[in-house]
């Protein structure tokens, strides 16, 4: 496993920006964005001791109609996590 590269402030906004649209994408796959009224992601990336931790807070309001199980958002939020993780390999190791 190759080590991670020295980050910066711009590295942790695109790591963060990307993260976001990972989890826009894999929301989108379990919910339909016209039964979506609301979407607030929270995502804190911090780089201390040579260690990035990216966390996420996912808000969502849906029409009354729409039903999503919290098991089928953990499961997008994770293949998203999973994405974001290839992504800082390909681009952010060393």
């Amino acid at each position: 496993m190759s080590k991670l590269k020295k980050l910066n402030d711009e590295d942790l906004i695109t790591i963060s920006d990307t993260f976001g649209d990972f989890l826009e994408e894999e929301i989108s796959k379990i919910v339909s964005t016209k039964e979506l009224e609301d979407i607030d992601l929270g995502i804190v990336a911090d780089y201390l001791d040579d260690q990035l931790d990216v966390s996420c807070n996912v808000e969502l309001l849906f029409d009354e109609l729409t039903e999503v199980s919290n098991d089928s958002l953990e499961n997008a939020i994770d293949e998203a996590y999973l994405k974001l993780d290839n992504f800082i390999e390909n681009n952010y190791k060393e």
